[in-house]
């Protein structure tokens, strides 16, 4: 009996020793489970980049073809065969120089008889102008006629006068002979008054009344002498008209033939002068049998050989000046519109490790151009207007090949020493651009930035940091939020170390 009980007693002890033990042990591991959840993160690891001052630009990308100035290519201004090619691809050539010789016989006849016709033409145009010198002395003749018969240089004119002084002198009988007239019948009058008192006899009133009657006779004569002569006056007078008219007729006629034969004159003048210029066109066409450089330059292909048949339009040898190295863009419009003359440009070949050299906007069509965009290998554009742009090299590189396609990098602005981060240190995410930095405790905390020019892989902060803050390069994983600790990755300084050491 006893021994059960020691049993039981032992059995107690240890069910209570194993429930004290499970008891610690779940409560040890609730306390550590809680320590865990309530533990601070970890700090996430970051980039931080000094903020300094540097340069920035905006720039346009284009690919473009070298050309020489004022480079050329001659064509042959007609059918003709070449007949000697006198320079050779790479010569360097002067203005005026023979380059190369053509041969056209057709010409030299079309221009033999071009010749023949402008001879037959000026020896029309002289005799039209004798024509001319006989026509204007007729007329001379004729107005000096007519100007002496109406100054009065002429036997009419004198009759005339001679008649209308004698129609005054008459005229002046009729008033002397109506002055009698009126004189008598007064006496008349008196004597009979007279007679009827018989103060005289009858014998006076009979006289005195065959004094009227013969006053009145010689008022009669006088009055028809002036009738004659206003008749022969009037017929003197026609008949001056009539020949002041015949000459004036004379005249007119004198000055159409003048008139004609200066029409004559004129039209075979003109027509001469079309002749003449015709002439000297072919005389230019076959002066271009030889082609000639028009510019000190280069010879920098030749198209054809001795003995070929070109027809017009043929292309026969281009020529460059390579003192002066230009480089031809096809702009798209929206490009063209940001585009200025004088922009500084840099030009390098297409290639790993091209070598670059300067230049400037040259020129800008105000216009735009249909068709494929020449010198811009983007195939959206084919279709699209352009416009064509002209930039210069400061200085020619006797290395760039004609022809050649190279890359253009036009500067549409620039800054210098401003604050310059990379684009991919500010984050676009809110309204307002901001940058994470780090603060005093080893947060992450946004920063409200202000951004001006914008390149391709930087961009300018006007406002929010100075040189000397530090900025964030946030992670892609995980996220920042404010007030997220951070800390700086070794590795990344290690890194960029190396690369510093690399590139220097």
């Amino acid at each position: 009996m006893k021994y059960k009980e020691n049993n039981s007693f032992k059995t107690g002890v240890k069910w209570l020793l194993w429930s004290s033990f499970l008891t610690l042990g779940i409560g040890g591991g609730l306390f550590a489970y809680g320590l865990y959840q309530n533990r601070p993160p970890e700090p996430i690891g970051v980039r931080l980049i000094p903020v300094k001052l540097g340069d920035i630009e905006d720039t346009l990308n284009e690919s473009g073809t070298i050309e020489l100035a004022g480079q050329q290519t001659l064509k042959s201004p007609g059918d003709a065969t070449v007949d000697e090619v006198l320079v050779k691809i790479g010569q360097n050539i002067t203005s005026g120089q023979n380059l190369i010789t053509l041969r056209n016989p057709e010409k030299q006849t079309i221009l033999s008889k071009k010749e023949l016709e402008i001879h037959k033409e000026k020896l029309t145009l002289e005799s039209l102008r004798q024509k001319l010198v006989a026509a204007q002395e007729t007329l001379t003749i004729a107005q000096g006629r007519l100007q002496n018969y109406k100054s009065g240089q002429n036997n009419d004119l004198l009759e005339i006068k001679k008649q209308e002084i004698a129609l005054a002198n008459n005229r002046k009988k009729v008033v002397d002979a109506e002055v009698l007239l009126a004189a008598a019948e007064r006496k008349l009058t008196e004597q009979k008054a007279l007679f009827e008192r018989g103060y005289i006899a009858e014998d006076d009133v009979r006289s005195q009344e065959d004094e009227v009657r013969n006053a009145k006779v010689r008022l009669r004569d006088a009055k028809s002498l002036i009738n004659t002569d206003l008749l022969e006056l009037k017929s003197r007078q026609i008949k001056r008209q009539d020949q002041e008219q015949e000459l004036q007729e004379k005249a007119s006629a004198a000055e159409s033939g003048v008139r004609q034969a200066q029409l004559e004159v004129a039209t075979n003048s003109r027509s001469l002068q079309i002749s003449l210029l015709e002439y000297r066109d072919k005389e230019q066409e076959l002066k271009n049998n030889m082609v000639t450089a028009s510019i000190d330059g280069k010879v920098l292909n030749i198209q054809v050989k001795n003995g070929d048949g070109v027809p017009p339009g043929t292309e026969l040898l281009t020529l460059g000046d390579p003192s002066q190295e230009l480089v031809k863009l096809q702009l798209s419009t929206l490009n063209a519109a940001k585009v200025r003359p004088n922009q500084s440009v840099r030009i390098s070949i297409i290639g790993p490790n091209p070598k670059q050299f300067s230049g400037k906007v040259d020129s800008l069509y105000i216009l735009a151009q249909s068709g494929n965009s020449k010198g811009n290998d983007d195939s959206n554009q084919g279709s699209q207007p352009t416009v064509p742009a002209t930039v210069r090299l400061d200085a020619p590189t006797r290395t760039l090949i004609p022809g050649s396609q190279v890359n253009v990098e036009i500067i549409l602005q620039q800054r210098q020493k401003v604050v310059v981060l990379d684009t991919e240190v500010i984050v676009r995410s809110e309204s307002k651009p901001f940058v994470w930095i780090r603060d005093s405790q080893g947060k992450a905390q946004k920063r409200s930035v202000t951004l001006g020019l914008e390149g391709l892989t930087q961009v300018e902060v006007t406002s929010g940091l100075r040189p000397g803050d530090s900025v964030v390069i946030p992670p892609p994983e995980p996220s920042l939020k404010p007030g997220s600790p951070i800390q700086e990755e070794k590795t990344t300084k290690k890194k960029e170390k190396t690369e510093g050491d690399d590139r220097e």
